[in-house]
């Protein structure tokens, strides 16, 4: 897996963005600050000064991070007063450099040369979906094609390309959702982030919701499917940057989420149900006959709660499944990050 980049990041929620897509409330996460549509610039220079302050006082180099809104639709004057004051930051060295996240629709030619003038070195593509159908029926205003493209073109600038996939939106399926994810990672990205869909109050999702034009995922579907992308990834060798929306969307005691699989864990949840897969897959291939056997596993040490699961929820599938008669589980440090050993006797 690539290794990641940690941020500060600076939320300027529904900046730029040409409309209000059916699912999107990005008021809900970042305290209602409404006032970043008409001052993004002042709000911005606040923020960094603070996480120049945080990051000086941690000693470690973080990219500074242009969150939420699509930040390559604001007005061009917009962009450059905001990429001119992270740059004097950057500069310093109190930052690594910039990232930010922006529509596939809003990284034209003409803004990737612009934006080549700073030091930018990450892009994030709202991509969603690269399912046709799906797009069309969640209202992206851009199709498959549109987002392959933008995606190249980061890369070919040389910034680091992050991608963001939607799995459950409007049209979609668990096969629709496996070609995107397939098509995404041939798209070479440094990192993904997935974001199972969530029903968030004053959405136009919420409104056919309450009709019954949608129905989300269940917790378990969503689960599973992350799940197995997170197997397609380590495979292709492409960092999960996150799974699950960020548990502050429910602060405050209010439910701004209808429904839709919410967990405040959900990315936990996610490698629970790989470790689980994947023992589930070497026993199917390995034994015809697993009944009373002891079965072995040694695991990263940091990672044995994964292989454990709540409440030791893997375990106990594996012994019922497989009719085990003795499950052992060690953790062990030296081990890579998905490494596994094990032994069946």
């Amino acid at each position: 897996m690539k290794g990641r980049q940690r941020v500060a990041p600076i939320f300027l929620p529904h900046a730029g963005c040409p409309f209000r897509c059916v699912y999107c409330n990005q008021f809900l996460g970042t305290g209602g600050m409404g006032r970043l549509e008409t001052d993004p610039v002042q709000y911005a220079a606040e923020r960094l000064q603070e996480q120049a302050g945080w990051a000086q006082r941690a000693g470690e180099t973080r990219e500074i991070a242009f969150f939420g809104g699509t930040f390559t639709a604001l007005p061009h004057d917009t962009i450059v007063r905001l990429l001119e004051m992270a740059s004097y930051w950057v500069c310093r060295g109190v930052f690594a450099g910039i990232r930010f996240s922006t529509r596939p629709d809003a990284i034209s030619e003409e803004v990737c040369d612009l934006l080549a003038n700073f030091p930018v070195r990450t892009v994030e593509l709202g991509v969603q979906s690269l399912s046709d159908p799906v797009l069309q029926q969640s209202r992206r205003g851009y199709g498959a094609s549109v987002a392959a493209g933008a995606a190249q073109r980061v890369c070919r600038y040389g910034w680091k390309l992050g991608i963001q996939l939607m799995p459950g939106l409007p049209g979609d399926t668990h096969g629709r959702f496996l070609s995107s994810l397939e098509e995404a990672v041939d798209l070479k990205p440094d990192f993904l982030r997935l974001y199972p869909t969530l029903v968030l109050e004053g959405t136009a999702l919420a409104d056919w919701y309450l009709d019954g034009r949608y129905v989300p995922l269940t917790l378990e579907e969503a689960i599973s499917w992350c799940a197995e992308a997170y197997e397609v990834l380590r495979l292709a060798g492409v960092a999960l940057a996150r799974a699950g929306l960020h548990g502050d969307v429910q602060r405050g005691g209010s439910r701004p989420v209808l429904a839709g699989p919410f967990h405040p864990a959900f990315g936990y949840l996610v490698r629970v149900r790989w470790w689980r897969n994947r023992v589930d897959t070497f026993l199917s291939l390995s034994s015809p006959n697993t009944r009373g056997k002891r079965l072995t596993l040694v695991v990263p040490a940091h990672r044995i709660s994964e292989a454990l699961g709540p409440g030791q929820s893997n375990p106990i599938h594996w012994r019922a499944r497989w009719a085990l008669r003795e499950i052992r589980l060690r953790g062990v440090e030296k081990l890579g990050e998905h490494e596994l050993e094990v032994r069946l006797e």
